[in-house]
């Protein structure tokens, strides 16, 4: 069985799922993670707003090669396949080349998908299509969108298309949007709804399971900081506390052992 994991970012899929990840490489499964947004903008190019977050604490002068190649040493741990994608990142697309900036502030970023990206949506679930020509043969991990992210929503309505189309389609909840907001998960749940409704499913994971996540997750120096530290810093004990201590947190509400990670699937309508 292949599992294809749509990771909107180098980092999502580790992040949210990446004891799920370690597991089924564990157990001989091939899993490829498809990072959807890993395309390079032309550094001369960018918004003010794009200027300030290649200006952040930790960020190489080109910052896709780095985390390209971060992403390529966490999923080495995890024994997954990478598959980079060329589309850009929100914070690089315009409605045309020169034209106006879809996401040009943080706000927007968390707001709603801009009219400009109805196409994008449609070609990446061509795209997401044509990596698992055999729904049958596969099963398809996408974010839930917890927090509103535009990539992550974007990556999740291309995402429910397949699902109409007959695809095993499983949705992830989106680490950190979900412990910064206890409110996003059910906001999520909520905002998109389904005709059957939602269903999780939980996913015990070993000490072990864990553990290569938390190593995995630690790979991606450059946004260490931004998800775990305090003004820009984070120690080694401040990734593995806090993804402890959500698995824990995870296992205790699902009731589903020591440490946990959980997906959601779509109930069919009776």
């Amino acid at each position: 069985m292949q599992h294809i994991i749509l990771s909107p970012h180098y980092d999502d899929a580790a992040l949210s799922c990446g004891g799920m990840i370690a597991q089924r490489t564990a157990a001989g499964d091939q899993v490829v993670v498809t990072t959807v947004f890993g395309g390079r903008a032309d550094p001369a190019k960018l918004s003010p707003f794009a200027q300030s977050i290649h200006a952040r604490p930790g960020a190489a002068d080109d910052l896709i090669a780095q985390r390209l190649a971060e992403e390529y040493q966490a999923l080495a741990i995890l024994h997954a396949q990478p598959r980079p994608g060329d589309y850009l990142d929100c914070i690089y697309r315009q409605e045309e080349p020169g034209g106006r900036w879809l996401y040009d502030r943080e706000e927007a970023i968390f707001g709603p998908i801009d009219p400009a990206d109805a196409a994008l949506i449609e070609e990446l679930a061509a795209v997401f299509a044509a990596l698992a020509p055999h729904p049958d043969q596969c099963t398809i991990y996408a974010p839930l969108a917890v927090g509103c992210h535009v990539d992550h929503q974007v990556v999740r309505q291309a995402a429910m298309q397949l699902l109409e189309a007959g695809y095993e389609v499983l949705f992830y909840e989106d680490y950190p949007y979900v412990v910064r907001d206890r409110a996003g998960l059910p906001a999520a749940l909520e905002r998109f709804k389904t005709s059957g409704g939602w269903r999780p499913r939980p996913v015990v994971l070993s000490r072990q399971d864990l553990d290569c996540k938390i190593a995995a997750v630690a790979a991606y120096a450059s946004q260490l900081g931004v998800l775990f530290g305090t003004d820009g810093v984070a120690a080694p004990q401040d990734v593995s506390g806090a993804l402890d201590g959500f698995a824990r947190f995870t296992a205790r509400e699902t009731d589903s052992g020591r440490f946990a990670e959980r997906l959601w699937t779509v109930t069919q309508a009776a």
